[in-house]
Protein backbone atom coordinates (compact mmCIF):
# COMPACT_ATOMS: atom_id res chain seq x y z
CA UNK A 1 0.00 0.00 0.00
CA UNK A 2 1.20 3.31 -1.34
CA UNK A 3 1.49 6.65 0.98
CA UNK A 4 1.13 10.51 0.54
CA UNK A 5 1.22 12.18 3.96
CA UNK A 6 1.80 16.15 5.23
CA UNK A 7 2.49 18.87 7.90
CA UNK A 8 -0.23 19.55 10.19
CA UNK A 9 -1.69 21.65 12.63
CA UNK A 10 -4.11 20.54 15.02
CA UNK A 11 -7.18 22.95 16.29
CA UNK A 12 -9.31 21.68 19.57
CA UNK A 13 -12.69 23.42 18.36
CA UNK A 14 -15.52 25.04 20.91
CA UNK A 15 -18.79 24.48 21.30
CA UNK A 16 -18.84 27.69 19.16
CA UNK A 17 -17.36 26.18 16.41
CA UNK A 18 -20.92 23.79 15.81
CA UNK A 19 -19.50 20.24 16.63
CA UNK A 20 -20.45 17.74 18.47
CA UNK A 21 -18.52 15.38 20.86
CA UNK A 22 -15.50 13.99 18.57
CA UNK A 23 -16.20 15.21 15.63
CA UNK A 24 -13.05 16.75 13.15
CA UNK A 25 -12.80 18.78 9.99
CA UNK A 26 -10.35 18.25 7.94
CA UNK A 27 -8.94 19.45 4.67
CA UNK A 28 -6.95 15.75 3.42
CA UNK A 29 -5.83 16.61 -0.28
CA UNK A 30 -4.94 19.68 -1.55
CA UNK A 31 -5.52 20.39 -5.52
CA UNK A 32 -2.78 21.77 -7.67
CA UNK A 33 0.24 21.65 -5.00
CA UNK A 34 2.86 19.13 -6.62
CA UNK A 35 4.08 16.77 -3.38
CA UNK A 36 7.46 16.41 -2.83
CA UNK A 37 6.89 13.10 -4.89
CA UNK A 38 5.49 15.27 -7.87
CA UNK A 39 2.48 14.25 -7.97
CA UNK A 40 -0.74 16.79 -7.84
CA UNK A 41 -4.87 16.26 -7.56
CA UNK A 42 -6.93 18.38 -9.97
CA UNK A 43 -9.79 19.81 -8.73
CA UNK A 44 -12.89 17.19 -9.32
CA UNK A 45 -10.75 13.94 -8.77
CA UNK A 46 -12.94 13.21 -5.92
CA UNK A 47 -16.33 14.15 -7.20
CA UNK A 48 -17.52 11.03 -8.99
CA UNK A 49 -16.34 8.32 -5.93
CA UNK A 50 -17.89 10.65 -3.39
CA UNK A 51 -21.06 11.17 -5.94
CA UNK A 52 -21.13 6.98 -5.87
CA UNK A 53 -20.62 7.42 -1.63
CA UNK A 54 -23.81 9.01 -1.41
CA UNK A 55 -25.57 6.87 -3.66
CA UNK A 56 -25.29 3.87 -1.60
CA UNK A 57 -25.96 5.55 1.42
CA UNK A 58 -22.86 4.18 3.28
CA UNK A 59 -20.30 6.37 5.28
CA UNK A 60 -17.11 6.53 4.09
CA UNK A 61 -14.71 4.59 7.12
CA UNK A 62 -12.64 6.75 9.16
CA UNK A 63 -9.90 4.23 10.15
CA UNK A 64 -6.26 5.04 12.23
CA UNK A 65 -3.23 4.40 10.11
CA UNK A 66 -5.08 2.56 7.51
CA UNK A 67 -5.00 -0.70 10.09
CA UNK A 68 -8.20 -1.39 7.28
CA UNK A 69 -8.22 -5.40 8.92
CA UNK A 70 -7.88 -4.59 12.25
CA UNK A 71 -12.25 -3.57 13.94
CA UNK A 72 -10.80 -2.10 16.44
CA UNK A 73 -9.13 0.52 14.37
CA UNK A 74 -12.15 1.60 12.44
CA UNK A 75 -13.04 4.73 14.68
CA UNK A 76 -15.78 6.64 13.09
CA UNK A 77 -17.49 7.85 9.76
CA UNK A 78 -17.43 10.53 7.29
CA UNK A 79 -20.02 12.46 8.10
CA UNK A 80 -20.22 14.85 5.20
CA UNK A 81 -17.51 15.50 2.47
CA UNK A 82 -16.71 18.07 -0.47
CA UNK A 83 -14.71 19.50 -3.12
CA UNK A 84 -14.01 23.12 -2.35
CA UNK A 85 -12.74 24.95 -4.97
CA UNK A 86 -10.20 27.75 -5.11
CA UNK A 87 -11.66 30.99 -3.45
CA UNK A 88 -14.04 29.44 -1.48
CA UNK A 89 -14.47 30.89 2.06
CA UNK A 90 -14.61 27.73 3.71
CA UNK A 91 -10.91 27.20 3.08
CA UNK A 92 -8.29 27.52 5.34
CA UNK A 93 -6.69 31.12 4.42
CA UNK A 94 -3.32 29.74 3.08
CA UNK A 95 -5.35 27.26 1.21
CA UNK A 96 -7.61 29.96 -0.85
CA UNK A 97 -5.50 29.98 -4.10
CA UNK A 98 -5.81 26.09 -4.25
CA UNK A 99 -9.11 24.31 -3.00
CA UNK A 100 -9.38 20.85 -1.48
CA UNK A 101 -11.01 17.94 -0.29
CA UNK A 102 -13.09 18.68 2.91
CA UNK A 103 -14.43 16.04 5.08
CA UNK A 104 -16.49 16.23 8.47
CA UNK A 105 -16.42 12.64 10.49
CA UNK A 106 -17.43 11.45 13.76
CA UNK A 107 -15.26 9.54 16.13
CA UNK A 108 -16.76 6.59 18.36
CA UNK A 109 -15.32 8.27 21.45
CA UNK A 110 -16.75 5.31 23.60
CA UNK A 111 -14.41 2.97 21.66
CA UNK A 112 -10.46 3.01 23.77
CA UNK A 113 -8.95 3.42 20.32
CA UNK A 114 -11.02 6.17 18.99
CA UNK A 115 -11.17 7.88 21.98
CA UNK A 116 -6.96 7.28 22.44
CA UNK A 117 -6.85 8.72 18.83
CA UNK A 118 -9.20 11.89 19.74
CA UNK A 119 -6.53 12.97 22.58
CA UNK A 120 -3.91 12.60 20.19
CA UNK A 121 -5.43 15.22 18.06
CA UNK A 122 -6.05 17.45 20.67
CA UNK A 123 -2.32 17.33 22.18
CA UNK A 124 -0.91 17.65 18.81
CA UNK A 125 0.25 14.17 19.00
CA UNK A 126 -0.53 13.70 15.90
CA UNK A 127 -0.98 15.87 13.18
CA UNK A 128 -2.21 14.41 10.17
CA UNK A 129 -4.59 13.01 8.07
CA UNK A 130 -4.80 10.49 4.97
CA UNK A 131 -6.77 8.94 2.79
CA UNK A 132 -6.86 5.25 1.27
CA UNK A 133 -7.49 5.45 -2.77
CA UNK A 134 -6.82 4.19 -6.15
CA UNK A 135 -6.47 5.75 -9.43
CA UNK A 136 -9.02 5.79 -12.30
CA UNK A 137 -7.25 8.51 -14.29
CA UNK A 138 -3.79 9.83 -13.78
CA UNK A 139 -1.14 10.94 -16.54
CA UNK A 140 2.27 12.26 -16.72
CA UNK A 141 1.80 16.45 -16.66
CA UNK A 142 4.41 19.94 -16.30
CA UNK A 143 4.40 22.36 -13.81
CA UNK A 144 7.14 24.80 -14.02
CA UNK A 145 8.83 22.71 -16.08
CA UNK A 146 9.12 19.89 -13.89
CA UNK A 147 7.88 16.64 -14.64
CA UNK A 148 4.44 15.71 -12.27
CA UNK A 149 1.87 13.06 -12.37
CA UNK A 150 -1.56 14.34 -12.73
CA UNK A 151 -4.38 12.58 -10.60
CA UNK A 152 -7.34 13.34 -12.08
CA UNK A 153 -10.25 10.80 -11.40
CA UNK A 154 -9.87 8.67 -7.77
CA UNK A 155 -11.70 6.40 -5.68
CA UNK A 156 -12.25 7.27 -1.95
CA UNK A 157 -11.78 4.27 0.43
CA UNK A 158 -11.42 5.33 3.85
CA UNK A 159 -9.76 8.30 5.69
CA UNK A 160 -8.33 8.94 9.02
CA UNK A 161 -5.44 10.12 11.59
CA UNK A 162 -1.61 9.03 10.99
CA UNK A 163 1.70 10.03 12.10
CA UNK A 164 4.28 10.03 9.16
CA UNK A 165 3.93 13.31 6.94
CA UNK A 166 5.24 14.02 3.97
CA UNK A 167 3.95 17.83 2.88
CA UNK A 168 2.53 20.73 3.67
CA UNK A 169 -0.37 22.41 2.34
CA UNK A 170 -3.35 20.59 3.91
CA UNK A 171 -5.18 21.26 7.07
CA UNK A 172 -6.91 19.90 9.98
CA UNK A 173 -10.38 22.63 10.72
CA UNK A 174 -11.28 21.80 14.21
CA UNK A 175 -11.57 18.94 16.95
CA UNK A 176 -14.60 18.79 18.44
CA UNK A 177 -13.44 18.22 22.83
CA UNK A 178 -16.15 16.47 24.70
CA UNK A 179 -17.01 12.96 25.23
CA UNK A 180 -19.62 10.98 23.47
CA UNK A 181 -21.89 9.01 25.62
CA UNK A 182 -23.72 6.92 22.70
CA UNK A 183 -21.25 6.17 20.44
CA UNK A 184 3.17 15.58 -2.28
CA UNK A 185 3.38 12.29 -4.32
CA UNK A 186 3.15 8.43 -4.41
CA UNK A 187 6.06 6.65 -2.25
CA UNK A 188 6.67 3.08 -1.11
CA UNK A 189 7.12 4.55 2.57
CA UNK A 190 5.38 2.92 5.00
CA UNK A 191 4.01 -0.32 2.97
CA UNK A 192 3.35 -1.58 6.44
CA UNK A 193 0.88 -0.61 8.66
CA UNK A 194 1.37 2.08 11.14
CA UNK A 195 0.86 1.06 15.16
CA UNK A 196 -2.06 1.19 17.03
CA UNK A 197 -1.60 4.49 19.51
CA UNK A 198 -0.41 2.98 22.53
CA UNK A 199 -1.51 4.22 26.40
CA UNK A 200 -2.88 7.62 27.34
CA UNK A 201 0.42 8.76 28.48
CA UNK A 202 2.90 7.29 25.54
CA UNK A 203 4.08 9.63 23.08
CA UNK A 204 3.23 8.29 19.23
CA UNK A 205 6.74 6.08 17.67
CA UNK A 206 8.68 7.44 14.96
CA UNK A 207 8.09 5.69 11.94
CA UNK A 208 11.21 5.97 9.16
CA UNK A 209 10.26 5.70 5.89
CA UNK A 210 11.49 3.47 3.02
CA UNK A 211 12.85 4.82 0.19
CA UNK A 212 10.60 5.93 -2.69
CA UNK A 213 10.22 4.40 -6.07
CA UNK A 214 12.20 6.18 -8.71
CA UNK A 215 9.09 6.71 -10.73
CA UNK A 216 5.51 7.28 -9.97
CA UNK A 217 3.53 4.25 -11.56
CA UNK A 218 -0.16 4.20 -12.56
CA UNK A 219 -1.25 0.38 -10.82
CA UNK A 220 -3.31 -1.60 -13.74
CA UNK A 221 -5.79 -2.42 -12.14
CA UNK A 222 -6.98 -1.67 -7.94
CA UNK A 223 -3.81 -0.91 -6.38
CA UNK A 224 -4.89 0.76 -2.97
CA UNK A 225 -3.22 3.92 -2.61
CA UNK A 226 -2.85 5.65 0.45
CA UNK A 227 -2.64 9.34 1.07
CA UNK A 228 -1.40 10.48 4.18
CA UNK A 229 -2.19 14.31 4.95
CA UNK A 230 -0.75 16.76 7.31
CA UNK A 231 -2.66 19.82 7.83
CA UNK A 232 -1.61 23.64 8.28
CA UNK A 233 -4.05 24.36 11.07
CA UNK A 234 -3.92 26.60 14.40
CA UNK A 235 -3.80 26.86 17.56
CA UNK A 236 -5.42 24.64 20.50
CA UNK A 237 -8.09 26.57 21.79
Amino acid sequence: MRTKSFAAHIKAAGEQDGLAAGQFEAIVSVFGNVDHGGDVVLPGAFSRSLSEWKAAGDPIPVIWSHQIGDPDSHIGVVLDAEELLAGDDRLPEKLRDNGGLWVRGQLDLDEPRAAKVHRLLKGRRVKQFSFSYDIRDGALGERDGRDVYELRDLDVFEVGPTLLGMNAATDLVGAKAGRCTTCGNTTDSTKQAMPAPADADDEPPAIEPKAKSAEPTLSPASVLLSLQVDALAYDLD
